[in-house]
């Protein structure tokens, strides 16, 4: 009878180790590895991976097969019937699009949890709409809430990647908040009781709202410091967009902040990106960028005590807190195609405006 074994990778294992836990010899071990280098990095495994193979009943140290099972249901399937040869198989994905309808009664946060909602949209929207509203100190209880997502499903039901943030739309007492993503990479519309009133890209998605603007006690030099603007605790490598559109005026490193990028985007405003692991190769001074054009990645270099991403806008040389008014010039704030969309999402969602069932 074939001998069938799995092992889920712990924290500190590695492949080497698995595999001489598993009784293999040094030599299988190190053909192992290379056949699997060829379609995989084996220094990215992490805890929860999981490794089945089969072994010759009569000697267990010879493999019939090897899976290694990765992220998103991913299995890296070696052969070794001639030459040990490696195969990526990536399963079928179904891109479903989600929508929910709801009432307030508490945090936005709480509301996405209760629905199985990505609770991770409740960071990305008060970043999106920390120009027009202030979630924990506006929100009363009793608003309608409206959200539209896609998300890629496995044969299995469960969810691969992030979810894709479509359509959001806030019914306040005076008035009417919607959000518009026509693309999930690229910038979003913010609209007002219809009229388009911003059109950016938070400088980072799915990540926790760490420090704020204002004095605080310094977490490496210690005392009570200005910390001249926000911060976002993130994973290293995690992307980091553009605010806005703008020209690059700086590049490099920068004491205290480490990796730095500074857009000005015109009218004395400056935004900083600081603490990355790394720059976009195509950044140079002078450079144009777009509003959700990626320029580094989250990391954790300067005076940083864990990997995070530091966003600061300057006025005319000065910090303010990015959280308290849209100081980015934006232009051609919505086309044709984007009023479209907009009545697309109002109409899958149930929701007529007022003022539009007057004209009527």
């Amino acid at each position: 009878m074939i001998s069938q074994s799995s092992a889920v990778i712990e924290p500190g294992d590695t492949l080497d180790s698995l595999l001489g836990r598993a009784g293999l010899p040094p030599t299988q071990r190190a053909e192992v590895a290379l056949a699997l280098s060829g379609v995989y990095d084996v220094t990215d495994l992490r805890p929860g991976y999981r490794l089945e193979w089969t072994a010759d009943p009569s000697d267990v140290t010879r493999l019939l097969s090897l899976s290694l099972i990765i992220e998103d249901g991913a299995e890296i399937a070696l052969s070794f019937d001639g030459p040990v040869k490696a195969e990526r198989l990536d399963p079928p994905i179904l891109e479903v699009d989600r929508r929910e309808t709801l009432k307030l009664q508490g945090s936005l946060f709480d509301a996405l949890v209760a629905r199985n909602a990505p609770e991770r949209f409740a960071v990305d929207l008060t970043a999106i709409l920390a120009g027009q509203i202030d979630f924990r100190r506006d929100i009363k209880g009793g608003e309608t809430f409206a959200l539209v997502w896609q998300e890629d499903q496995l044969p299995n039901g469960s969810i691969a990647g992030e979810p894709r943030l479509k359509y959001a739309r806030l019914e306040l007492a005076g008035g009417v908040l919607e959000l518009v993503a026509s693309d999930a990479a690229g910038p979003v519309i913010v609209f007002e009781d219809g009229e388009a009133v911003q059109r950016s890209s938070p400088p980072i998605l799915g990540a926790r709202l760490s420090s704020v603007f204002g004095r605080r006690n310094h977490p490496v030099l210690g005392g009570v410091r200005m910390h001249t603007g926000i911060d976002y605790a993130a994973p290293i490598g995690t992307e980091v967009s553009a605010t806005g559109a703008g020209r690059i005026v700086f590049a490099g490193t920068i004491r205290g902040y480490g990796l730095t990028v500074d857009i000005d985007h015109g009218g004395g405003v400056v935004t900083r990106y600081a603490h990355l692991s790394e720059i976009e190769d195509t950044l140079r001074h002078g450079v144009r960028v777009k509003a959700g054009d990626q320029i580094g990645a989250v990391g954790a270099t300067g005076l940083v005590s864990g990997p995070n991403l530091h966003y600061e806008v300057r006025l005319d040389g000065q910090p303010v807190d990015p959280r308290e008014a849209e100081v980015v010039p934006e232009q051609d704030l919505a086309s044709a195609a984007d009023m479209n969309l907009l009545g697309s999402w109002r109409r899958l969602t149930g929701f007529s405006p007022q003022n539009e069932d007057q004209k009527g």
